[in-house]
């Protein structure tokens, strides 16, 4: 089984959802919430796009693509994803 299934943007989304329901219930208390959700939320987009990702070499490496198209595709998406 994949293991970005465990990871996916639905997830993501239900806590975004979570959050903007705490928001407009805002009070001293909720901020706190607010901000751990909002922490959970950025670390499973983290743990998604790792996980994607490394399901994605790994097809990449199944499907005996070149080292060059790797590299070049990499380089790209390691440019996109730190200029975040």
């Amino acid at each position: 089984m994949s293991p970005f299934i465990y990871y996916t943007p639905y997830g993501v989304a239900g806590q975004i959802e979570a959050i903007k329901k705490q928001m407009e219930n805002q009070d001293d208390e909720n901020c706190l919430k607010v901000l751990q959700q909002l922490k959970a939320s950025i670390n499973a987009l983290k743990k998604f796009g790792e996980a994607y990702m490394s399901e994605h070499l790994e097809t990449c490496i199944q499907n005996g693509k070149s080292p060059e198209d790797m590299k070049d595709n990499f380089k790209s998406v390691i440019s996109a994803a730190f200029s975040l």
